[in-house]
């Protein structure tokens, strides 16, 4: 079987859902499927220092063109006589000509479930584009059946079309020496402060706003003193919350470190007494699985994917609710015997998501996908 794959996520998205997911399924598939052959759509001519695969692979250059892909993915296919095109960035970019198998990874439906919270340009092309990737491809693959219900509801797509294949975190999020975390986190970020995380993005979607605001409401009861750390990169949103933190004269209690590294990510969940992810709404939500994979105890919103990603291994608490939000950090950090529960029911529910797993799926996906008489 020739597989192709839109590898061009990893170099776009780097550090993002989507950036990661495709670059944890190369890399298991380079580890588990020594028989099939891989050809990648690339956006120049250096993927080796990005693409994980080890062995023999053919690459397309590619650069972002609408007009260019539309012709060249086709042509790309064909040339390469690949049997199946995996696209597993909510599948932008099918082509219209099914000169093979085509396999669309959708995370997630926010710009139908959230339209307010998704920027103009990307919400109209979401919206156009959606109902014919949706059309094109032969199997749909989604990450929670949270997201199997939204595909279902909004495009009436026969269940039997979806395959559920949830993320995980990568192989770097391990429980890690205390002593190593904390030379990092001094080193990096001049962290010595106990402190509470939030990782995840910046947008309105992700509830930043009310988490400090539960913040504000305890900070001075918090039994260590417990700062508030909210990595993330530059741009409006970090502009409005760094607004309203000193609005709050919260300056100084609430740290920013900027963009962090993915591979500097499991130093900080290691690091913290307490993890907080107060999403209004996911498709998967990785953080708290990653979280908890660092053996830090997690707090998160009982709403959309998430009660079924983290099962009883969190605690879980109305998003929406501000105050509830407070108490419920107050009370994991003013409770040892309960954060440890926690970090301990965690660390073993992460177990359940792993890459390897997850890749022998979708190669599966990938046989049966072939193999169906579906044209």
């Amino acid at each position: 079987m020739k597989i192709a794959i839109e590898a061009r996520p990893i170099k776009w998205s780097y550090g993002t859902g989507i950036g990661n997911y495709t670059y944890c399924l190369i890399e298991k598939l380079n580890e588990i499927d020594p028989s099939n052959e891989y050809t990648f759509l690339w956006p120049d001519d250096e993927p080796q220092a990005f693409i994980p695969m080890t062995r023999n692979y053919t690459y397309y250059a590619l650069p972002k063109d609408d007009r260019r892909e539309e012709v060249e993915i086709p042509i790309w296919l064909e040339n390469e006589k690949a049997d199946l095109f995996h696209l597993p960035q909510n599948g932008f970019r099918t082509p219209k000509a099914k000169n093979c198998k085509i396999i669309v990874t959708i995370h997630d439906l926010i710009p139908y479930v959230m339209p307010e919270v998704v920027r103009s340009s990307f919400l109209k092309r979401f919206i156009t584009e959606m109902p014919e990737i949706i059309t094109r491809s032969h199997h749909i693959i989604t990450v929670s059946q949270a997201s199997k219900k939204d595909l279902i509801r909004l495009f009436n797509v026969n269940p039997q079309k979806i395959s559920v294949v949830p993320s995980a975190p990568a192989d770097s999020y391990v429980p890690l020496p205390q002593e190593t975390v904390r030379e990092n986190l001094w080193k990096n970020y001049r962290l010595k402060e106990p402190y509470i995380l939030y990782v995840g993005g910046l947008n309105p979607r992700k509830n930043v706003t009310e988490l400090i605001y539960a913040y504000s409401k305890i900070y001075r009861e918090l039994p260590q003193g417990e700062l508030l750390v909210i990595p993330g990169g530059e741009g409006r949103h970090l502009q409005k919350l760094r607004a309203l933190v000193d609005s709050l004269n919260l300056a100084g209690a609430v740290i920013f470190p900027g963009f962090v590294d993915s591979r500097e990510l499991p130093f900080l969940y290691n690091g913290a007494s307490l993890f907080v992810y107060p999403s209004l709404y996911e498709g998967f939500g990785l953080p708290p699985i990653e979280a908890m994979a660092c053996g830090t105890p997690v707090i998160t919103s009982n709403t959309s994917s998430l009660p079924e990603v983290v099962g009883d291994a969190a605690l879980l608490v109305n998003p929406y609710d501000t105050l509830r939000l407070a108490e419920t950090i107050l009370q994991v950090l003013n409770d040892p015997v309960l954060a440890d529960t926690l970090a301990q029911k965690g660390l073993a529910h992460s177990k359940k998501y792993n890459w390897r797993t997850n890749t022998a799926r979708i190669l599966e996906i990938y046989k049966q996908t072939l193999n169906s008489g579906i044209s």
